[in-house]
């Protein structure tokens, strides 16, 4: 009778184990980000160039397997700075006029994917992710009036601001690792790329905090 009933409790400890470990559940994390935004080549800028930011977000997830889950992210960036210089034709004169616009981007991402996750009821996870993102680019443009001969003052362009708002969607991809504190709380920390037309769009450095509940 005894190892009838030991029998029948290793069953239960086992059933419970097991639906607990197939149990989904979602987690929630907190991250911060170096971000490096890369600016393609136009009429302004002649050259593509590398916008560093910081920026930070939040993500939440639903696990539908103990490997496969769905994930929503927000995150928002500091702002970054880069200028240029436009060559403006003077009547009477050989030598052109060298307008400064001092640029200030802020970068703002909606994203939502899909993670796979390795191992089980270990320590160490690794993962990676892909999904698609919507981008908010904010851009604030200021000319700097530049300083001229006097018989000139009267075509020098006057000092002007610009505001230009641009979304755009693109692909990402991740691969990253979360290291379990406890039996909850976990940290991590992921190489993040997204794409465009012209190639790598942007590159983040993220880490983070978070809880499985």
């Amino acid at each position: 009778m005894m190892r009838a009933h030991a029998a029948v409790a290793l069953a239960a400890c086992v059933f419970v184990s097991t639906a607990e470990a197939q149990e989904t559940r979602w987690d929630a994390a907190g991250h911060v980000t170096w971000l490096g935004e890369h600016r393609p080549a136009d009429q302004v800028f002649e050259w593509g160039r590398w916008l560093g930011v910081a920026s930070g977000g939040g993500s939440v997830g639903y696990y539908w397997t103990p490997h496969f889950k769905t994930e929503l992210d927000l995150s928002a960036s500091s702002e970054g700075e880069d200028y240029s210089f436009e060559a403006i034709a003077l009547p009477g004169q050989t030598t052109p006029l060298f307008v400064q616009r001092d640029h200030e981007t802020r970068f703002t991402t909606a994203s939502a994917g899909v993670t796979g996750q390795f191992f089980e009821n270990v320590w160490f996870h690794p993962f990676v992710s892909a999904g698609i993102e919507l981008l908010r680019e904010r851009e604030h443009i200021e000319t700097l009036p530049p300083p001229v001969p006097p018989r000139v003052v009267a075509v020098t362009p006057a000092p002007e601001t610009d505001t230009r708002v641009r979304y755009s969607g693109r692909p990402y991809f991740a691969s990253g690792f979360k290291v379990y504190l406890s039996d909850h709380a976990f940290f991590r920390m992921d190489v993040r790329t997204s794409w465009s037309t012209d190639g790598l769009a942007a590159l983040g450095w993220r880490s983070g905090v978070g809880v499985d509940f």
